[in-house]
């Protein structure tokens, strides 16, 4: 398996959509001491994508002509057995689950994830190095030097060695962007951005998307303005189970109502 074939997968290896076969291939390729180009992030950032859709999908009552419509195709393509009477509606309702999670998120969350790995691979283009990423964040700070503490927290994270910064893909046609500033063991995150300020009857709101299957996102925040930039410290507590990738969400004033992103607006993937 190639690189390249490897990140046409990410999408349904995230969603666990892969036989058996196909899964042990990816995960080989993906652990080969090889130079790997980006296959890591790739899924890092669909299986990011996914945690933060996974809410989306709405529970929909099927129809009884569709699993009559199911049996029939699956019983009309083989000879019907003693055990087919008795297997019949098991097999039917595997065949009904996979194709509701498969047309019903994989479609919609497939194209979620390749423009977000799109967007993703557009940002990291445009910033260049990790050095020219630094100093971008670097000119952005200064004029909040001043007047913010944070803004002063984050020039010092940006010089311990060992810290990076990382791009933010924008979402659902986002227009803005946005950076953030990781500490060398991932405990201190630091977000800035021009595009990113509140407003009367919005907030933005930090999210960290942990590592493992099924964990659900954490809200980590609220986004405030200073001079010039606005600015995010995710808050500790929700970096210390570990961060698979980072979210800004739009809300209403004060922060999610639900405890959920409403709508993401930006996401980092941090890899692994």
């Amino acid at each position: 398996m190639t690189c390249s074939e490897f990140k046409e997968l990410t999408s349904a290896l995230a969603l666990d959509a892969l036989d058996p076969d196909d899964r042990a291939i990816a995960r080989a390729h993906l652990a080969e001491s090889i130079t790997h180009e980006g296959c890591a992030e790739a899924l890092a950032r669909a299986e990011a994508v996914a945690r933060l859709l996974s809410g989306a999908l709405i529970d929909t009552h099927l129809p009884d002509r569709v699993w009559r419509r199911i049996e029939t195709r699956l019983f009309d393509r083989a000879p019907r057995r003693r055990w087919a009477t008795a297997a019949g509606w098991a097999v039917a309702s595997a065949a009904c689950l996979t194709a509701v999670i498969l047309a019903g998120r994989g479609t919609r969350l497939r194209s979620e994830r390749d423009a977000a790995r799109a967007q993703a691979s557009a940002a990291q283009v445009r910033a260049g190095s990790s050095d020219d990423l630094a100093r971008q964040c670097a000119a952005e700070l200064e004029s909040a030097r001043k007047t913010s503490g944070l803004a002063r927290e984050a020039i010092a994270l940006l010089q311990q060695p060992g810290s990076r910064v990382v791009p933010f893909a924008p979402q659902g046609g986002f227009g803005g962007a946005a950076l953030a500033v990781i500490s060398p063991d991932r405990r201190r995150a630091i977000l800035l951005s021009a595009a990113l300020s509140p407003a009367p009857a919005r907030d933005y709101q930090l999210w960290v998307i942990p590592p493992g299957r099924g964990a659900a996102p954490v809200p980590a925040g609220l986004v405030e303005a200073a001079e010039g930039v606005a600015l995010g410290d995710f808050q500790a507590g929700a970096l210390a189970r570990g961060a698979l990738a980072l979210a800004v969400s739009a809300e209403p004033k004060g922060g999610s109502p639900t405890g959920s992103p409403t709508q993401v607006v930006l996401v980092a993937a941090l890899g692994g």
